[in-house]
């Protein structure tokens, strides 16, 4: 089965005119090394709403639209993806220390006409609320971008589907954290850089140096090698 196939079913309907595609979200705290949950932060499950997927200049846009935009699975969702953004930015600009481990928005999408085919996606770069059709203002529709290697297709009828959804979990939220450690570091060596460049300035607009001596206003050249080394 294609991944075009899974992404079709995600539409289906029963003999009622109901969805038969369930999406749940779920927010928490994985290990860094192995990916393990070490805490679950809060969890919604429903089929209420429409799910789609689009390849948008090579990133996977994961639909989810409302009816109504006040319908309270749609606040809850809306909340827990607020939740995991602003989780994430504490923990790269704040480091792991104050966080029992590191955020991760998991969403798993099962299209229920298909035994067994399942859709895993992990920690979105962007999400916004808009309007589903353009032509009206209410904002009935969350959009998640997803880096592709974020997002994977999953079928198979006799799968345990607990396990493949560990294993999903983990493989992807271990490579999501190195990701988001190297971020990290990278931006820790660049706040350290202009800091070491702003005491180099104050020097250079004072005159003088420690001893007392006219500073060479080209002394600093190559400054930054010396950062490089911590």
């Amino acid at each position: 089965m294609e991944a075009m196939d899974i992404i079709r079913a995600l539409w289906d309907k029963d003999e009622h005119g109901d969805n038969l595609t369930m999406i749940q979200f779920s927010l928490e705290y994985m290990d860094e090394q192995t990916g393990e949950t070490i805490q679950q932060v809060s969890e919604l499950t429903t089929r209420d709403p429409l799910v789609s997927l689009a390849d948008i200049g090579g990133y996977t846009t994961i639909r989810i639209t409302y009816k109504y935009n006040n319908a309270s699975d749609f606040s809850r969702m809306r909340m827990i993806t607020e939740d995991y953004s602003q989780l994430m930015t504490e923990f790269i600009h704040s480091g792991e220390k104050k966080m029992p481990g590191v955020p991760c928005l998991r969403v798993i999408v099962k299209p229920m006409s298909i035994a067994g085919a399942m859709i895993a996606a992990v920690n979105p770069i962007f999400h916004n609320i808009q309007p589903h059709d353009p032509m009206y203002t209410e904002c009935n529709e969350l959009q998640l971008l997803f880096l592709p290697d974020s997002v994977g297709f999953y079928e198979s009828p006799d799968f345990d589907e607990k396990i493949i959804s560990d294993q999903v979990r983990t493989e992807m939220t271990a490579e999501q954290a190195a990701e988001q450690n190297a971020k990290k570091k990278k931006e820790k060596r660049e706040a350290y850089q202009k800091e070491r460049e702003q005491e180099m300035q104050k020097i250079l607009s004072e005159g003088y140096d420690m001893h007392g001596g006219h500073v060479i206003r080209n002394a600093y050249h190559g400054f930054g090698k010396d950062s490089d080394r911590q």
